[in-house]
């Protein structure tokens, strides 16, 4: 009997979990990747363990990284643009194929089954200007502080000596109808949080504050979580999200908030603002949707049928956060349930 295949669209965590589950099953994977690597956004994550594990799940990725390379059912193919993609009937089976393009060179794959992996795309800032993202070099998004931390080792390494305090400002471009963004991005405040106690650890004596709308509790052990970050690690909890940072006339930067329970306006002055931005729909994935049939939601997130990771097209399942925001368990998670249904689909 022929051996079945699969591809899978996208090299991160999701992708990376199904491909791995897909070949253990004993079926072909063919993992595709725009980037030049595969890992994705997680792979660029630092470790954020203090005195213990955080469960931040950075690590995973890379073991992840590891396990793709070295099993023999995938053949991972990195540069890689998918031009086009849709259902073929050929001898009678109905089949898929993508036509492709890898470093200037046309090809084309045919599986029985697809499953998209194709992550997600922080919020432009360029939509934003009251935050002084690039205007000013001391504000930056959590992503590059993470990448930065990985990079140089501590906080202190890649900013200087002279930060003293650090505000993290939440649900930039998240929860704002202003923007057609009505939904929480999940996992912001529990990986500023973690980024936190990590900052606190480097920096002992340093201020931390947090901006938040409401501090979402999603994951296990958030009580706990919380009450160690506001005592044990003395970071600062401020409900209200800024409506403005600017850095001149002073050296350091201002920022702009009302209080929460009177409304006046407040000005304090930070080091570095980290902004923790939206989690939104990749690039390119709504040409893909459209071309493989899969409905999107009102944000335009790829849809699946009910909690399945079944799409509205038989034969392609979605895993990740393509589907929506999840931190990296849950992507992992997800990505095997979308592994499980594609291989019963295989079998059917």
């Amino acid at each position: 009997m022929k051996r079945k295949k699969v591809l899978v669209i996208g090299g991160g965590a999701a992708g990376m979990t199904s491909a791995l589950e897909m070949a253990e099953r004993g079926t072909d994977v063919i993992l595709v990747e725009k980037d030049s690597e595969i890992g994705g956004r997680g792979a660029t994550y630092c470790c954020k363990a203090t005195d213990e594990c955080n469960r931040c799940a950075a690590c995973l990725v890379l073991q992840q990284k590891d396990q793709v390379i070295q099993e023999p059912n995938i053949q991972v193919y990195t540069d890689c643009d998918i031009r086009s993609i849709k259902e073929i009937e050929k001898k009678g089976q109905r089949l898929f194929r993508a036509d492709v393009v890898m470093g200037g060179k046309k090809t084309k794959f045919e599986t029985d089954a697809v499953i998209v992996a194709t992550g997600f795309d922080p919020y432009d800032l360029s939509r934003r200007n009251e935050f002084s993202y690039v205007q000013e070099s001391n504000v930056i998004t959590a992503l590059e502080l993470e990448e930065a931390i990985k990079d140089k080792g501590s906080i202190q390494a890649a900013y200087g000596d002279d930060i003293k305090k650090i505000g993290f400002i939440q649900c930039v471009g998240s929860r704002d109808l202003s923007i057609g963004n009505g939904y929480c991005s999940r996992v912001c405040c529990m990986y500023a949080g973690k980024l936190a106690k990590l900052i606190r650890q480097d920096l002992p004596d340093a201020e931390i504050d947090i901006f938040y709308m409401d501090f979402q509790s999603f994951g296990k052990g958030f009580s706990a979580f919380k009450e160690t970050l506001e005592g044990t690690d003395q970071v600062k909890l401020i409900r209200g999200i800024p409506s403005k940072i600017y850095g001149f006339p002073y050296d350091r930067l201002t920022v702009r908030y009302a209080n929460s329970y009177d409304g006046k306006q407040i000005e304090e002055k930070y080091d570095l603002i980290v902004l923790s931005v939206a989690i939104t729909p990749t690039k390119g994935s709504q040409d893909i949707a459209e071309q493989l049939g899969i409905d999107l939601d009102d944000y335009g997130f790829m849809a699946g049928n009910g909690n399945s990771a079944q799409t509205s097209k038989q034969g392609v399942f979605i895993a990740g956060v393509c589907q929506g925001p999840k931190d990296i368990p849950q992507t992992v998670g997800h990505a095997k349930t979308a592994a499980g249904e594609a291989y019963r689909f295989l079998c059917g």
